[in-house]
């Protein structure tokens, strides 16, 4: 009983739990048991709880960057496959190009070490 108290729910366990349930659910699509076709265009909400995932148990900023990032590529691909708002992949896709940017800037921004030393000296260290 102590091993269930000590797992966690980290994001490898929750995206394996996604994965399973996908692979179930298209299993049982393709054993005509049921027809995943109108939930089928909200797979993209699966990276959007991924990113969540990712951004609650981070501890870095680097982190909550992947997580908004995860976040960001669902949301976009929901909106592009489902033409909310009119929108197609032809209209959104120089999105991905700033997101993208914005990531690497970032990805930059927090892991430099300049940004480690002006974090050190807010502390007064």
């Amino acid at each position: 009983m102590e091993w269930i108290e000590s797992l966690r729910f980290n994001s490898q366990v929750v995206f394996g739990i996604i994965v399973l349930l996908v692979g179930v659910l298209l299993l049982l699509n393709n054993l005509d048991f049921v027809d995943v076709g109108p939930f089928w265009q909200y797979w993209p909400f699966i990276l959007l709880f991924i990113g969540i995932n990712k951004i609650i148990q981070c501890t870095t900023l680097q982190g909550i960057g992947k997580g908004i990032w995860l976040i960001f590529l669902g949301l976009w691909l929901f909106v592009s496959l489902n033409h909310i708002w009119g929108l197609s992949f032809r209209d959104t896709w120089p999105m991905i190009l700033i997101a993208w940017g914005v990531g690497m800037m970032w990805k930059t921004l927090t892991s430099s070490p300049r940004h480690k030393i002006v974090q050190e000296n807010s502390y007064g260290h």
